[in-house]
């Protein structure tokens, strides 16, 4: 059994490389080599079109955030608030944007967490 009270979640950057980007606590598993789930909270701001290797599941706990992938556009996705759900198939660009000052994720990984900036060929 896991019990994890939020007030003793301690957050830290998902990519030490940029401290005052997302922040993540782990929650269960190790995200750096296998299934695991985890929150993560955003700054508002948009991030890059990127690839995940892994499936991930994600529901909004806090904020609101917009989710779209190649061929879409920000403009085009629709807001998505506390409840809202997504799927991300592994190895498919995508980016995220957190509408408001900060947003809060609840979110489920099906194998390690890794991602990588989206390039041409990802398209």
């Amino acid at each position: 059994m896991i019990v994890a009270p939020f007030e003793e979640a301690v957050f830290v950057p998902s990519n030490p490389d940029n401290p005052t980007g997302a922040q993540i606590t782990v929650l269960h598993g190790d995200p750096v080599t296998g299934p695991s789930t985890m929150l993560m909270r955003f700054k508002k701001g948009v991030s890059p079109l990127h690839i995940h290797s892994s499936d991930y599941q994600v529901v909004v706990i806090e904020g609101a955030m917009k989710h779209w992938s190649v061929g879409q556009t920000e403009a085009g996705a629709k807001p998505l608030g506390p409840g809202s759900y997504w799927f991300q198939p592994g190895d498919k660009a995508h980016s995220d944007a957190c509408l408001i000052d900060e947003c809060l994720l609840y979110i489920v990984w099906a194998g390690k967490r890794d991602g990588r900036l989206a390039t041409d060929s990802d398209s």
